[in-house]
């Protein structure tokens, strides 16, 4: 019998409803159907040990992670300087220009800029006013309340009805989160030239008019900017309420920097965090917390980086930084919260500090060499604001600043996504500088994505402890190429730290399917743990109303959160981690073929293509002929795209993405004649083969900005080849599907032949908990059948019969948790009670199991 996981709630399976046939995945099997599974441990035979701190977090500014998110604020704009364009950068014609000078790798120009969305000169403010009542608002620079927040919003009420008002209206993170007999904490500065001597009330609306929580502040507001705090209590709740200052009487006032806070916290902790979202981070028990970036690090130009020492002290006189994802950041949640809360969750911090050079991805902009020795400096005075004695100049800052003990930095990161030799000899010498004053302390160096950059670690000397690579994955390659860091060299002086890692490509917005794959990538990282001594999921957040990226770990609105199943699986992996690894073998049969299947299809991607004399075989016999001197029939197009029957051929004029199928679920083991013409645009031609466990499989010839062709499906499949199509030349193409074998020709001559890799399989690791003595097995069933596996353990002396399961799954691997059934994948423990040295056990279809056998 099933029981709850005493922190996890059981989960509802449900079964998975028809789709397209471009997209379709397995329907579960009958029971009568099963794949056959074995898994062999040697408890005697010990690998790799595993960190205690492999698992931990990084944290970003994107997707309004902080701002409006992790960091409790629930005032937006409230300085009133969100309209300010980021340092460096002018508006031309709607978007923000950086300055043109040439970038730090290549010392070209960038044309890039970004799309500025900002339409008010005082976002997320607005006024509201009482029947009868006139007044006004504005931006003001007459005597700021700071150089940091030179704004000042001016409330002029020139008009107010016996009980009416003028308020001033802020709409929080598309709304605040009000509940029930909460308290709420509210501050704001005001002044007033010639004396406001009228009743300011401070009210928590409901977007039905309904005050939830009011207080009342009177006394004369004077000329001199004064604070001004007072308590809300909540009588009710709602998601989308806003804070309105309500102005009673005639007169001008100047309001700044306007602060709400629950007043419960993360910790209790003024200026904190907010409660539900940091226990989610706080229960995956972060071996550490990488932070603030990621791009946000490098700043869309060199000046817009953020800068540690302008995100400590009082709150109103931090300078905010604006962050790549397009909005800026209070800096509320500054290096000293940062380093809290890594006190506060028990994790390790990973600092990471810019290099003197911007995004690579953006402008790329950067600080001359001469300028790098004061950049090093800051960056020692960094760690010595967080380890230093307080006899130290920024160790007494600390002290100052309510923390006199050192917090726990232990790791610091120069850059991120940088690359090439010149950036890792700015890495050797900020490393060479933090060695020589803090040896303890080990330097990571960024390398590029899903690839180490050997030029840049080269360049960075052998001092440099980590290298810091990011693994955007897409669907399946996690599991087709398990075990991927066994090839990684072991004859270097480093250690590897996955920084940035997920399955983020045909997965929704992460579902069951991404975290299987998430798992068999961390099974591979703990099987490594030789190498890989460090790993954390990339994005953690994501304000729901706020999505930078489709696929992130735990999504959140103004009161509510959920963890995507991949958090779940996460927190299994750190619940059950163990402290070695053990010799694991595993193997794994279907019942049933998997093969190409589902039709057939012609596509462009930004490009003009006709086709002609289109011929479709299927095992073996002629199943199609075109004749495009027709109107097309039988066809289905998907995207957009102008498709035309013209003078024999098939045409698509516009230079877009744009496909069409011709479906047929019969067909299977093709061969595809076609010819094809480029008439303008980007890349070559693609040809669609059918569908492969849910996914598109596809010939792209002249693909990836005309440069090189290959067989996709998520991803690559194999190698690409280079190559070119020419425009105006009509090519013979033939491909040819044997089973999941695929071949590509080209004018007669074969160009690709790459086999699909086996995606349905059972995948294990194993290891011992050292201090249970318990032998802990993890295993990934990425089949749509049951996997029943036999279970050989050897070597493992005083071996129980009693031990438990905990599983992650669900009816379809396309489900995944959301708002509306938020537990819909979280992980059920169960008993076993047939444990022995061979044993029999089913992994249930598209699983994660953690199994847990007892020796004491």
């Amino acid at each position: 019998m099933q029981t709850k996981h005493p922190l996890y709630p059981a989960t509802a399976l449900t079964l998975l409803s028809p789709c397209l046939l471009t997209a379709c995945v397995s329907m579960a099997p009958s029971p009568a159907l099963a794949a056959t599974a074995n898994i062999s441990v040697d408890a005697g035979q010990t690998g790799a040990r595993i960190p205690k701190n492999l698992y931990g977090v990084f944290l970003e500014e994107i997707s309004h992670a902080g701002e409006g998110g992790l960091y409790a604020e629930l005032i937006q704009n409230r300085a009133f300087e969100d309209a300010n364009l980021p340092p460096a950068c002018k508006l031309e014609n709607g978007f923000i220009i950086p300055p043109r000078t040439p970038s730090f790798y290549d010392n070209k120009v960038k044309d890039w800029k970004l799309r500025w969305n900002v339409t008010s000169p005082y976002p997320a403010w607005s006024m509201q006013s009482s029947t009868g009542s006139v007044g006004s608002i504005g931006l003001t620079e007459e005597k700021p309340l700071n150089s940091v927040t030179p704004h000042s919003m001016r409330v002029s009420i020139s008009k107010v009805e016996q009980g009416g008002h003028i308020a001033l209206v802020n709409e929080g993170f598309w709304g605040i989160g009000v509940k029930d007999k909460d308290s709420y904490n509210l501050s704001f500065y005001a002044r007033s030239e010639k004396g406001y001597r009228g009743p300011i009330v401070a009210a928590l609306v409901a977007p039905n008019g309904t005050v939830l929580a009011s207080q009342t502040i009177r006394g004369t507001v004077g000329m001199e900017w004064k604070k001004y705090s007072t308590s809300l209590v909540g009588k009710g709740s709602d998601a989308k309420a806003r804070l309105e200052l309500r102005f009673g009487a005639i007169g001008e006032v100047n309001v700044d920097f306007v602060s709400l806070f629950p007043a419960k916290t993360f910790k209790n902790r003024p200026n904190g965090l907010r409660t539900d979202i940091a226990t989610m981070i706080a229960d995956l028990k972060p071996g550490f917390v990488r932070w603030p970036g990621g791009c946000v690090v490098e700043g869309i130009t060199i000046e817009s980086r953020p800068q540690w020492k302008q995100t400590i002290g009082p709150l109103e006189e931090r300078v905010p930084t604006y962050s790549p994802w397009e909005y800026w950041n209070t800096n509320g949640f500054g290096y000293h919260e940062y380093l809290q809360f890594c006190e506060d969750t028990g994790a390790e911090a990973l600092y990471v500090a810019n290099v003197g050079v911007s995004c690579a991805f953006r402008a790329s902009t950067y600080l001359p060499d001469d300028q790098i020795p004061a950049l090093i400096q800051d960056s020692l005075d960094a760690i010595e604001y967080a380890i230093g004695p307080v006899t130290s100049k920024w160790g007494a800052v600390r002290a100052k600043n309510g923390h006199p003990q050192p917090f726990p930095l232990r790791y610091f990161e120069v850059g991120n996504e940088q690359v090439g030799a010149r950036y890792g000899a700015r890495v050797k010498l900020f490393t060479d500088a933090i060695k020589a004053k803090y040896p303890q302390m080990k330097v990571a160096l960024s390398s590029w994505i899903a690839d180490l950059d050997h030029s840049a670690i080269r360049a960075a000397g052998d001092k440099v402890d980590i290298v810091d690579e990011h693994s955007y994955r897409p669907l399946y390659w996690p599991v087709s190429n398990f075990d991927s860091f066994a090839k990684y060299p072991r004859d270097v002086n480093w250690e590897l730290y996955i920084g940035e890692f997920a399955t983020n490509s045909n997965v929704g917005q992460g579902n069951l399917n991404a975290t299987l794959n998430d798992a068999a990538y961390m099974m591979s990282m703990e099987k490594n743990a030789d190498l890989v001594k460090m790993g954390s999921y990339a994005p953690l957040l994501v304000n729901v109303n706020d999505v930078d990226w489709a696929v992130n770990l735990i999504h959140f609105d103004s009161d509510k959160t959920f963890g995507r199943a991949s958090y779940y699986a996460c927190k299994m992996f750190v619940d059950d981690q163990p402290d070695v690894n053990l010799k694991t073998q595993f193997g794994f049969s279907s019942s049933k073929a998997v093969a190409v299947a589902g039709g057939v299809g012609l596509a462009t991607w930004d490009t003009s293509v006709e086709y002609k004399d289109l011929v479709v075989e299927s095992e073996g016999k002629e199943v199609y002929r075109s004749d495009f001197t027709k109107p097309l029939q039988g066809w289905r197009k998907d995207e957009g795209g102008s498709w035309e029957t013209v003078d024999g051929v098939l045409r698509q004029t516009n230079n877009q993405v744009s496909f069409q199928y011709l479906d047929n679920p019969a067909w299977k083991n093709v061969t595809l004649h076609v010819k094809a013409r480029k008439l303008a645009g980007a890349e070559g031609f693609l040809v669609t083969l059918g569908n492969y466990n849910g996914q598109r499989v596809q010939f792209n010839i002249g693909g990836w900005g005309n440069n090189q062709t290959a067989f996709e499906m998520s991803g690559i499949i194999g190698k690409a080849v280079p190559g070119r199509i020419e425009t105006g030349r009509w090519y013979d193409i033939e491909v040819q599907v044997d089973g999941t074998k695929l071949r590509g020709f080209l004018d007669g001559k074969l160009i690709v032949e790459e086999n699909i890799p086996n995606v349905e399989t059972v995948l294990a690791i194993s290891g011992r908990d050292e201090k249970t003595g318990d032998i802990i097995i993890k295993a990934v069933n990425t089949s749509a059948e049951p996997a029943v596996t036999d279970f050989k353990i050897d070597n493992a002396a005083g071996l129980k019969a009693d031990g438990s399961v905990l599983v992650l799954t669900s009816g379809s691997p396309r489900d995944e948790n959301s708002f509306a059934n938020p537990q819909k994948i979280v992980p059920v423990k169960s008993p076993l009670t047939n444990v022995a040295p061979n044993f029999q056990h089913t992994l249930p279809p598209y699983s994660l199991s953690i199994l847990r056998l007892k020796t004491r």
